[in-house]
């Protein structure tokens, strides 16, 4: 008898991103990489598929899980390059960057930080303005007394001796945590509220849900330093940094906003700030391929973390951490350095100085890095619970 012909399993798949980053989820592929055996006369295929998935990798383009009108809280920042890069680089003005440090001991160990924070302060400023105004501004002015008021644009932002594991309380910030940047809210009639609740089966329109006052709080690389010489010691101790830090970010997430129509959007308010980057984006020759994005987030807030590939970082289990804490893996991708200018590493120790007086020890901008992108878990019907589970752990490499 003749032998039946054995089929192959289809050629390996891979999704790339498209774009930069979009509103609501991060602008990463929701769909897993999944790679076939190779049976015993695929091997060929099996080494093809690989070198096109490398090359797919190494083609990807890098992805910014930050929109320009987002309400960003960064936390755990070492020398405040990163939140630099985001308010110089990215135009992001509802900026509120926080280190765990007081002033004189972040000084003390990083001394560079001190120019990227008179920097973040004010990337915001007209160009106009002369550099001794800004002195004298900067002098009469604490970073951390700054506030923003309703008829003022909003300024980035810079906290001194803020907790990752209390944020919102005294230790943690305190009010400025809490409150953050106002929302930008669509203005819509009251007789389109009333038609949409009738449409509901409800007599009045059901009051919005509390949305927290971050669109965005992202920790790069937490760690709690050298604690101890025993990694078993070590990983709990981090474990234990991030599972606080996730349980006290869920009241600070922002809720998704409300859809509006085509038709609603002349009752939006105006966006000042918008057009004041746009302006400043033409300034400086930016383009929008160089920015995070200017549209709107139509999403949740999220949580990113940063860490670095390989052991002792995989044995925290982020991903377990972050569901015991009631969130969901939306996303992870490859950490991009290269996208955020001036952005270096900074050890939870301070700078190490080289034998020829610069920068001394092993960079961490040299090493690989993904970024993991959080949602707060929201409850589906049991049928579909099956399926958002497997969209949940999606790579994108």
């Amino acid at each position: 008898m003749p032998r039946k012909k054995q089929k192959s399993g289809p050629a390996p798949r891979s999704n790339r991103p498209s774009g930069p980053a979009k509103p609501g989820p991060a602008p990463a592929s929701q769909a897993k990489n999944r790679a076939s055996k190779p049976d015993s006369a695929g091997g060929g295929a099996g080494k093809e598929g690989s070198q096109k998935k490398q090359s797919l990798q190494a083609n990807q383009r890098p992805i910014v899980p930050f929109l320009r009108g987002d309400r960003i809280l960064l936390v755990g920042e070492g020398d405040f390059s990163f939140a630099r890069s985001l308010a110089k680089q990215y135009k992001c003005r509802k900026l509120c960057a926080t280190c765990y440090d007081s002033k004189e001991t972040l000084f003390g160990k990083y001394p560079q930080a001190e120019q990227h924070i008179q920097e973040i302060l004010i990337s915001s400023k007209p160009k106009a303005q002369s550099k001794s105004e800004n002195a004298e501004e900067d002098k009469a002015s604490e970073p951390s007394a700054q506030t923003t008021s309703s008829t003022q644009k909003p300024t980035p932002k810079v906290l001194f001796s803020v907790d990752a594991r209390k944020l919102g309380s005294p230790a943690g910030g305190g009010k400025e945590i809490r409150t953050g940047f106002p929302r930008k809210e669509p203005k819509i009639p009251a007789w389109k509220l009333h038609q949409q609740a009738q449409a509901q089966g409800q007599s009045t329109p059901a009051a919005s849900p509390p949305s927290g006052p971050w669109d965005v709080i992202s920790f790069n690389f937490p760690h709690v330093g050298g604690l101890s010489t025993d990694v078993n010691r070590q990983v709990r101790a981090n474990q234990e940094l991030l599972v606080a830090f996730f349980k006290a970010c869920v009241p600070l997430l922002s809720t998704a906003p409300a859809p509006v129509d085509e038709d609603d959007e002349e009752w939006e308010e105006d966006s000042d700030e918008d057009s004041d980057s746009e302006e400043e984006g033409n300034e400086d020759g930016d383009n929008d391929a160089q920015t995070s994005g200017k549209a709107t987030r139509t999403g949740p807030g999220q949580i990113l973390v940063s860490l670095f590939e390989g052991e002792p970082y995989t044995l925290w289990n982020i991903k377990d951490l972050a569901r015991h804490a009631g969130l969901q893996v939306v996303t992870s991708f490859k950490f991009p350095w290269a996208e955020y200018e001036g952005y270096s590493h900074a050890r939870t120790l301070g700078e190490v100085e080289g034998k020829d007086g610069g920068r001394g020890g092993w960079r961490g901008e040299d090493r690989l890095a993904r970024m993991y992108v959080f949602e707060v878990k929201r409850e589906e019907p049991r049928g579909k619970k099956k399926k958002r589970a497997r969209e949940g752990d999606s790579d994108s490499e």
